[in-house]
């Protein structure tokens, strides 16, 4: 698993310039930007039961604060540590990996409270995700964070 979340984090890179722009989905692609959508929705809900059944065990987290895996995740997400309120998310595009992996790339904008009370947080994201086909069901196996300094939702960006 780890030469593919590198893979991803080396395609997130490059696949998004400053200036991102929608794409429209194939019938084929569109279930994954619905599944990418349904984890923003739990995370900002700290549905940590929900996601756990979204979450490969095995997945692994990447924040700017370092790796985690999906204990530690669930668990920050369940006990509001770190909450997801909202995402804006301006562009995603999903990319098929292999018959039995898809990676969907997000330009965002990711509202948290961290350590709770009213300390709110915005922050501008590239966000790489990949779900992998195991038992039956799409689970998602990684997730990366990383911080953008240009683009859409970022004050004075054009």
């Amino acid at each position: 698993m780890t030469a593919l979340i590198l893979g991803v984090f080396a395609s997130a890179q490059e696949a998004y310039p400053p200036a991102f722009s929608n794409q429209t989905h194939t019938a084929e692609a569109q279930p994954f930007a619905d599944l990418s959508q349904r984890i923003w929705d739990l995370m900002a809900e700290k549905d940590a039961e929900a996601l756990k059944d979204i979450f490969h065990p095995n997945a692994t987290f990447v924040h700017m604060g370092g790796y985690w895996d999906c204990t530690q995740e669930l668990m920050v997400i369940g006990q509001g540590w770190i909450h997801y309120k909202h995402a804006e998310v301006y562009g995603v595009d999903v990319k098929k990996i292999n018959d039995h992996n898809w990676a969907v790339y997000s330009t965002i904008k990711l509202d948290s409270v961290l350590g709770g009370g009213d300390n709110i947080i915005t922050t501008p994201f590239f966000v790489s995700q990949t779900f992998t086909f195991e038992n039956g069901k799409w689970l998602l196996s990684a997730m990366i964070f990383s911080t953008r300094t240009s683009g859409p939702g970022i004050t004075g960006a054009h």
